[in-house]
């Protein structure tokens, strides 16, 4: 029998195998000697459970837990900093940038993904209204303090009108698209935008674009949290006199717009990277991951799977299998006859999730460890 072990480890649930491995066969369709035949299910209790660094831990699967993703849609209008239009870029595009990109650096963002795409696009009425928004500038992207995010920042200039309508519909339509892509993994709209719909049209501010104004993009955000899959639209506003902005956040199943005061450059860097902290806490990273698969022509034990977690600080802590997930450290299946999805219990995954250096472990071998009752 080979001595083997599997190791997801994550940071912020973003999982990398690690593994060590005998050199005579495998675990899948058969018992280790010294173990019994157990079925978690039936309230059979192991009063000592093991780690996942035990001797009867047999064979090497992969496992991934599904990560974030965030389509992020962020006004580049003249008022968000350019000074031929009005605009203070120490006031809000500086601010806002700073903070985003502290945001995307956070070791507690680990796990999460983002895109970016900016509006307006630039050109005359048609060009701007018609761009193709659903195109990110950024594809999704991994959540680091090297993000090419942080440098489509940097390059980006303000200037222009607020096509809000069809940027939100192109945000949309890609979130839609990744999820059909990843079906797993969550996937959410962010508009970040410091005014209300409304493009300069023979001098005056109008819809420009056609229906360009809150009622109908309300109706765009309604209208994707309601479909299937359901996709949520999160507003941060920036500056005042935004309240319309509300009815954008509530159509899109997520309550209340984020509302970034810009009297004070600290304070509008500081707010909107708490606004993008608050909703990483809404959209929280699943605690569900893949039961790990049987080499071709064997069958997995369900019977002998464990899982442990390793805090940032250290020790691991050996879970449970709890099928009503009633024990403090525990986890079940998502089907216990026949499971595609280990999922951690309530306690066992805040823990977790809270702590962005901590280890996920998954071994195969040995007896489960099941709650003692």
């Amino acid at each position: 029998m080979s001595k083997a072990c599997i190791a997801l480890v994550t940071a912020s649930f973003t999982a990398a195998l690690v593994a060590c491995s005998g050199s005579d066969g495998s675990a899948f369709g058969d018992t280790p000697p010294d173990q019994g035949p157990i079925a978690p299910n039936a309230g059979e209790f192991s009063s000592d459970p093991l780690g996942t660094n035990a001797a009867c831990v047999t064979d090497v699967k992969n496992a991934s837990l599904p990560p974030v993703n965030l389509v992020i849609m962020y006004d580049k209008s003249g008022s968000m900093g350019n000074p031929a239009e009005g605009g203070d870029p120490k006031a809000k595009w500086v601010p806002v940038n700073t903070g985003m990109k502290a945001f995307f650096a956070d070791p507690a963002s680990s796990g999460y993904n983002a895109s970016l795409q900016f509006f307006p696009a630039p050109g005359d009425l048609q060009t701007t209204c018609g761009a193709a928004y659903a195109k990110p500038l950024v594809p999704l992207t991994s959540l680091s303090s090297g993000s090419p995010l942080s440098s489509a920042l940097d390059a980006a200039t303000p200037q222009g009108g607020t096509p809000t309508l069809p940027a939100l519909r192109g945000a949309i339509s890609y979130a839609q698209s990744t999820i059909a892509a990843r079906p797993d993994e969550k996937t959410v709209v962010v508009l970040v935008t410091d005014g209300e719909p409304g493009l300069f049209v023979d001098g005056q501010v109008q819809a420009g674009c056609e229906n360009n104004d809150i009622a109908h993009v309300a109706g765009a955000a309604s209208d994707a949290f309601h479909a299937t899959p359901s996709v949520p639209t999160y507003v941060i506003g920036v500056g005042s006199s935004l309240n319309k902005l509300q009815a954008i956040a509530n159509a899109g199943g997520t309550g209340s717009a984020f509302m970034i005061s810009v009297s004070d450059p600290t304070e509008t860097k500081q707010q909107l990277q708490k606004a993008f902290e608050a909703i990483r806490s809404q959209v929280k990273v699943s605690c569900k991951f893949a039961v790990p698969t049987a080499p071709v022509g064997q069958t997995l034990d369900k019977d002998h799977i464990n899982v442990g977690f390793t805090a940032g600080s250290g020790g691991e802590t050996a879970l449970v299998y709890s099928k009503d997930c009633t024990a403090p450290n525990g986890w079940r299946y998502d089907n216990a006859a026949s499971p595609t999805q280990i999922e951690l219990c309530p306690s066992s995954c805040g823990a977790a999730q809270i702590d962005p250096n901590g280890k996920l472990r998954v071994a195969v071998g040995c007896k489960t460890n099941v709650e003692v009752r």
